[in-house]
């Protein structure tokens, strides 16, 4: 992989699903002179796209002039311009020169129906959430230097970048024979403030996510073993939704392929969030809890003093993640990365 110089070219970003990691992502790069934001599309109005990005209820009012006219959203002296199109196959943006789409609908899933907007004018798309077909995906601090310049690829799940760091650190270094993982985390948009019908198979889901604790299937182990093909059929993972509003605890319970010591685990963990890992994951011994870590950049912190082993091979990791703004900070990174590779 060899990197070019972008001191001099503002990366162009367009975000094609204005929600929470939309939103998220575009906040990050407004802190960010590497980056221009060039246009959005989303099927909200273009009032509740500005009102939307100015504030928010967890992360608070954005500290950026906000407008919009007709089809342009105005940031401070900065105009973005506007979509509303369902279809990406109706929405021109060659006059844009798009260098990177970030995809956040959460719809187009796949090769395929990302290339539409290659077609119309983008160089390249980044999709954010597990693909459902063999669309290359990449994780910062995993594999992302193995990036071979594909047009359309994957950042997979917020879950997925939480975990498979440290999978991967504890698989290096100690072995996994199998694991187990729960998320302890916020609800979404997609659950029912109230309980009423919803249009999920799980049933589950018509429960309103303010007033109950809903345990729910997940996706994570599958997005897990495409980095770990010896573990595939040997992970399982479930998404335990509790009534807060922002971020996730990680609950890990790991086999592994020998004998070792906590201390042994925790000094790996301190060694690697300083070097191959940092500025992706981090760790802490402060006992801290949700809230803290509500607009947290990394992928994970893991909490070292819930580090745990029975047996000398059953392992438990705790780690928190801000299941948004972490993952949107990953998003943007990957933009970065993959817009530098020559």
């Amino acid at each position: 992989m060899v990197l070019t110089s972008m001191s001099c070219k503002k990366i162009r970003i367009f975000i094609n699903g204005f929600g929470r990691i939309g939103r998220s992502a575009a906040r990050i790069m407004l802190e960010d002179s590497s980056f221009e934001l060039v246009g959005v599309n989303d099927l909200s109005s273009y009032e509740q796209m500005a009102y939307l990005l100015k504030y928010d209820s967890i992360y608070g009012a954005l500290d950026h002039d906000i407008s919009v006219k007709e089809d342009r959203l105005f940031i401070d002296d900065q105009t973005v311009k506007l979509f509303s199109e369902a279809d990406p196959k109706n929405m021109d943006i060659r006059s844009l020169n798009v260098d990177v789409v970030l995809e956040c609908t959460g719809i187009f899933l796949s090769t395929e129906s990302n290339f539409p907007l290659i077609e119309n004018g983008a160089s390249k798309v980044i999709i954010s959430a597990p693909v459902t077909d063999s669309t290359p995906t990449y994780i910062l601090g995993v594999n992302h230097k193995e990036y071979k310049q594909e047009s359309i690829i994957s950042n997979s799940s917020c879950s997925a970048n939480a975990i498979v760091p440290i999978f991967q650190i504890i698989d290096k270094y100690f072995g996994i024979e199998s694991a187990m993982m729960s998320m302890y985390h916020s609800y979404t948009s997609h659950q029912n403030l109230l309980d009423g019908k919803h249009y999920s198979k799980d049933i589950r889901r018509t429960r309103s996510a303010t007033q109950n604790i809903i345990p729910l299937m997940s996706s994570a182990a599958e997005a897990t073993a495409r980095f770990f093909p010896h573990l595939k059929e040997k992970l399982y993972a479930k998404s335990i939704r509790v009534p807060i509003p922002s971020t996730t605890l990680y609950d890990l319970s790991i086999k592994l392929d020998g004998s070792y010591t906590r201390e042994e685990v925790n000094q790996r963990f301190e060694s690697e969030v300083k070097s191959s890992y940092k500025n992706i994951l981090d760790t802490t011994n402060t006992p801290n809890e949700s809230n803290d870590y509500i607009q947290n950049p990394h992928s994970a912190v893991i909490n070292l003093p819930f580090t745990s082993l029975v047996g000398g091979n059953l392992l438990r990791i705790s780690a928190w993640q801000d299941n948004e703004y972490g993952y949107a900070k990953r998003l943007v990174d990957m933009a970065k990365i993959i817009q530098e590779v020559t």
